[in-house]
């Protein structure tokens, strides 16, 4: 009895340790694995507004590849002028609610609340200018 009661422990914290506010509720793959992907920019909301035209209009070519060596590189075209790029290092918060990014150069820390994290979807929010912006990112 007293095995089953601590392997049902076991699950529960198993499971509580796996979820997002959007999902998914349970995964085998582990965080990092799912993170480590090429995303690309697939909605944008600001405040809950759709801001999607906006952000894809000014942000053309938004992708950012999180890597497996705890890097990342982040690129787009500014209004479809010119051609930006940032590179780094990533890691998660010590509770992996966030990815926190740190460009090379500076100490200065993005950090992106995960709502959701896929194989192929990558929601989140970060504060910017006041304004709460998710991103929806997709592979």
């Amino acid at each position: 009895m007293v095995q089953k009661l601590l392997l049902l422990f076991v699950f529960i914290v198993f499971l509580s340790s796996c979820t997002y506010e959007d999902g998914p509720k349970f995964s085998l793959i582990s965080k990092k694995s799912r993170a480590v992907n090429i995303w690309e920019l697939d909605k944008a909301y600001e405040n809950g507004v759709d801001k999607t035209n906006d952000y894809k209009r000014f942000f053309v070519n938004y992708k950012i590849e999180i890597k497996k060596d705890d890097s990342y590189e982040l690129s787009y075209n500014p209004l479809n002028i010119g051609k930006f790029t940032e590179n780094g290092s990533w890691t998660f918060s010590d509770d992996k609610s966030k990815i926190i990014f740190t460009p090379n150069g500076t100490t200065q820390n993005n950090e992106w609340k995960i709502l959701r994290l896929k194989n192929s979807e990558c929601w989140v929010v970060q504060r910017i200018d006041g304004k709460d912006v998710e991103l929806r990112l997709k592979d």
